[in-house]
Parts: C-alpha cells; structure tokens; sequence
C-alpha cells in the first residue's frame, strides 16, 4: 500500500503543477554560474483569456550603482510541468550603454512548495550572440502576498496606461 501510493504521488505530479496557481508576484534571485554572481530578480505572471502574460525585473550593481532591466515575458506550461519563461521585449531601463537588443533569457522552472512557501527553481541560460557569450545559472523566486516593497509592481501600476503592459489592472 505505502508503495502504490508513492507510485500515485509520482505519476500525478505533473497534473498537481497544472492545478496550481502560477500568477502574482515572484521575488528571487539569479546566479550567474561563471561569476558566481547573484542578482535580484522579480516576476509578475498574470492571466488573461487564458493565456499566461508576465513582466520581469532585474537588478545589476556596476561599479556600486544599481542599473535595472524590465522585460516583458512570455510564459507557459510544458507538457512535463516546467514552467518557462521567455524574454520578449526590454520595455524599459537605465543601463550605462545601449543594451543588445538580440541577447534573449530563457528560464525552466519547477514549481515546488518549500515550507508552505510556493517556489519557482530552477536554470536559465542567455543565447550567444556575435557580441555576447552564453550564460547560465539558477533561478529561485519565491510567490510573496504583498506587492507593497516590489520594485516592478511600482513600475507596472504606474505605466498601467502603456499598451505593454496589460498585466495589472
């Protein structure tokens, strides 16, 4: 008995990621696997006529100031549960220098539960480019109830009006 229902627990864990709630606020962190650095990383996925929508916040310290990049995401559900999300469009930032515009990020999460708290984890990797090397590392966001210290959710709330940004309403 103790062995059919670990075997059940198994065959039904894609089924239980489908059923869970993957919309709202993520804040986390990503560490780049060459330079060991970690940086800070938020998500917002919504829902909308039943497609997944999301935008990304990520923070950068060069030379102790603080740039920021804001990405809008494409998100889905594979067969296997993953949850992948898929850089779209740079729609805003303060970086020192013009950014790469071809320089893409690709992201395959597991939804977990750790401690009652639901976590995305898991790798991601940037594309080569002529003038960029490939990346990679891990990312671990962790869903929060509150949007009251999030940087992007500020951003988003305040540029609600952009035709970019349909996630909040």
């Amino acid at each position: 008995m103790k062995y059919l229902s670990y075997t059940l627990t198994v065959l039904l864990f894609p089924l239980m990621t489908f059923c869970q709630d993957i919309t709202g606020l993520w804040k986390g962190n990503m560490t780049d696997d060459s330079t060991k650095t970690s940086l800070e990383y938020e998500v917002h996925i919504s829902k909308e006529n039943g497609k997944y929508i999301g935008f990304s916040h990520t923070w950068f310290l060069i030379n102790e100031k603080k740039y920021y990049g804001i990405k809008k995401i494409k998100v889905s559900i594979a067969k296997d549960g993953k949850i992948i999300l898929q850089d779209m469009k740079l729609i805003d930032n303060n970086y020192p220098l013009l950014p790469y515009k071809d320089v893409r990020q690709l992201n395959v999460l597991d939804l977990a539960n750790q401690g009652g708290d639901a976590v995305l984890e898991g790798l991601f990797v940037t594309n080569q480019t002529t003038n960029y090397k490939e990346l990679s590392g891990l990312v671990r966001v962790k869903k929060i109830n509150t949007s009251g210290d999030s940087d992007l959710m500020i951003y988003l709330q305040k540029n609600n009006g952009d035709n970019n940004l349909t996630a909040v309403k």
